[in-house]
């Protein structure tokens, strides 16, 4: 087995845990104030970075700015969804990323997929379909509820960064990409959370605990090994993604048993099937 492979599977263990750790610090805090905080200490885990991070051209800096502006409207959609919708229901259709990773790996990078991969493709619709309708009966109408469309638009946005993280990381190091990715991360969270300060939309006091620093700790880790994954030239984007997601079985069973969630034995056979969808996209012959 490969050594990015293995990168990318302990990568999808810690996104399964930091899942978790969203929805629960999402009881005591607003979506923005969650995100300012967790970006911040994000920020400061990989400051050691700083004499690294200077050694790029400013035109690497900006592709790494425009990325992080994609991730950081993809979060605010996921977070909102994460925050009013069981876990278990919206994190398997997370897994839609996948699939637009493949679509622009195709389009982008000049990637093929054989029949089996196409028919991976046609599996996870299958799966997703019926994972509505189990979701259907937590949530009114999921298909005509707005929570489930940010899921989807956060979905086709992460595709979107997880190519240009491809692209970028072939000039530049892994070290580098996630210091300016939490740097201006920070930035874009702390201005939303003043800007609705100052205009009176957010009032809700501000409550801190251990969960937004194990966000970052969890998500820093898995960062390093996705991006060190990528950087390897032999590694593929077509790849990564459908092998990162996962995470869903942290999320869903460990997630929907910690949030007492309902029909947790029908969702989990589905995500089997779901991931049968993913298993076909690995054959390429």
């Amino acid at each position: 087995m490969h050594l990015w492979i293995v990168m990318v599977i302990v990568s999808g263990i810690l996104l399964g845990f930091w899942d978790v750790t969203k929805k629960k610090a999402f009881e005591k805090n607003s979506v923005v104030t969650v995100l300012t905080f967790y970006s911040l200490f994000c920020f400061l885990l990989v400051s050691f970075e700083f004499s690294n991070a200077v050694n790029i051209y400013l035109d690497k800096i900006f592709i790494i700015f425009i990325k992080t502006f994609v991730v950081f409207i993809a979060w605010v959609l996921s977070f909102s969804a994460i925050k009013h919708l069981p876990i278990s229901v919206i994190t398997p259709f997370d897994t839609l990323n996948p699939m637009f990773s493949i679509i622009f790996g195709i389009v982008i990078l000049s990637e093929r997929l054989s029949s089996f991969q196409y028919i991976g493709i046609i599996i996870m619709l299958i799966s997703y379909y019926f994972i509505g309708k189990v979701g259907s009966k937590e949530v009114i109408k999921i298909f005509n509820n707005k929570y489930f469309y940010f899921m989807l638009g956060s979905a086709l946005l992460n595709a979107v960064s997880a190519t240009i993280d491809k692209i970028a990381l072939k000039s530049i190091n892994p070290g580098q990409m996630q210091f300016w990715f939490t740097f201006f991360m920070f930035l874009f969270n702390a201005s939303t959370l003043a800007y609705l300060r100052v205009r009176g939309k957010e009032k809700n006091s501000i409550k801190l605990d251990l969960y937004i620093p194990l966000m970052s700790v969890l998500l820093i880790i898995s960062d390093r090994l996705y991006f060190t994954a990528v950087n390897i030239p032999s590694s593929q984007i077509s790849i990564i993604m459908p092998l990162r997601k996962i995470s869903i079985f942290i999320s869903v069973i460990v997630g929907g048993l910690i949030f007492k969630e309902k029909n947790l034995k029908r969702k989990f056979s589905y995500i089997c099937f779901l991931i049968l969808g993913i298993v076909f996209l690995f054959i390429k012959k």
